[in-house]
């Protein structure tokens, strides 16, 4: 559904923000709106009219959740709006625009807590400009979204020990203020399949409830987050031996593992021609030698055959570095080959 952040009828009925975890097909599903169309949604009905209808990998939730440090939902979204309800006819349009463009840019991330935050805050504001005590209204609207938002200005969801792979929450359940309201730490739980084992977490008021169950469901599976090692994305799995993230990303490591193969098999390759010729010239320096060559004939193959070897191995470093080929190195190999054999001959 698209959803237009403009002057229109309130919604007076409860936004829910409801998920459901498949640990079989890892994936998580994350449908948002009125209670009704979420379980017609739910049932299999596809024409329910949602904010939002998502499915994604397992743990994207958490990985993707909202950060707002700087606190940008409460001074561009939220902010505007509730001016606007303490302001005359004529200043509102400006405010409510500067607040709806805020909020649109959210929503048309398609990430479903964005976009269930800014369905919630316009439908709120809406809803406030009905009462007559506008100021109660909007102490109503702004106590009960700042709490919504509250779990955006918290540490990163994607912070967690890499020995282990497990999450730190932003704010661990057992350890909330102990003033927070009792609407803040509820959680419904749905089974909506008819016969299914599909079972839907169910929060209004604050993410911090959704998120723990997440957390808990995880512990409980044994899953833990590691970091692939080819995308560098985070991802779940079952042990810490688990490197990559997907099918692609395998693919990708396979490429990559057969080019290092090959290029290993090239460096060897001219490098064992060279160790090859290095005995072929032993080899003759030896063989020179056990026939009586004269001392002075000797030294100078010697003396050929420690410059042919730092020429060599200068060579081979403008190889590593780029600056030569394998097939310059080879050629002047074989043409070295001759230096020896004239040395070598008999006079």
């Amino acid at each position: 559904m698209e959803y237009e952040f403009q002057r229109h009828d309130p919604c007076f009925d409860q936004i829910l923000f409801v998920m459901t975890l498949d640990i079989k097909k890892m994936k998580e599903r994350i449908v948002a709106g009125k209670e009704s169309a979420v379980h017609s949604r739910l049932r299999g009905n596809p024409d329910a009219e949602v904010i939002c209808d998502t499915i994604r990998p397992l743990g994207t939730f958490l990985l993707e959740f909202e950060q707002d440090p700087a606190g940008e939902w409460n001074r561009y979204g939220l902010a505007p709006l509730r001016k606007a309800l303490h302001s005359n006819r004529w200043k509102q349009p400006d405010l409510e625009q500067s607040a709806s463009a805020f909020l649109r840019q959210k929503y048309q991330t398609g990430d479903p807590v964005r976009q269930y935050t800014a369905c919630r805050i316009w439908e709120g504001y809406l809803a406030a400009r009905e009462y007559r005590n506008r100021t109660t209204a909007c102490d109503r609207f702004m106590d009960m979204i700042s709490h919504l938002t509250l779990s955006f200005q918290t540490t990163a969801e994607t912070d967690f020990k890499m020995q282990t792979g497990q999450i730190i929450p932003p704010v661990p359940f057992h350890k909330l203020p102990s003033h927070l309201p009792a609407q803040d730490t509820k959680l419904e739980l749905w089974y909506p399949g008819y016969g299914t084992e599909m079972e839907c977490a169910c929060t209004y008021t604050s993410f911090y409830p959704i998120i723990s169950y997440y957390l808990n469901r995880l512990k409980d599976w044994g899953l833990i987050f590691r970091q692939c090692k080819m995308c560098n994305c985070f991802f779940l799995a079952k042990s810490r031996r688990y490197e990559l993230c997907s099918d692609k990303c395998r693919k990708a490591k396979a490429l990559q593992n057969k080019r290092e193969f090959d290029e290993r098999a090239r460096v060897n390759n001219y490098d064992l021609l060279y160790k090859n010729e290095c005995q072929n010239w032993r080899n003759k320096i030896n063989k020179a030698k056990n026939d009586g060559f004269p001392p002075e004939k000797l030294e100078k193959m010697k003396g050929a055959f420690e410059t042919f070897k730092k020429e060599a191995l200068q060579r081979k470093k403008l190889i590593h570095t780029g600056e030569s080929s394998v097939k310059e190195f080879t050629d002047w190999i074989y043409q070295q080959s001759s230096i020896i054999v004239e040395l070598a001959r008999d006079s």
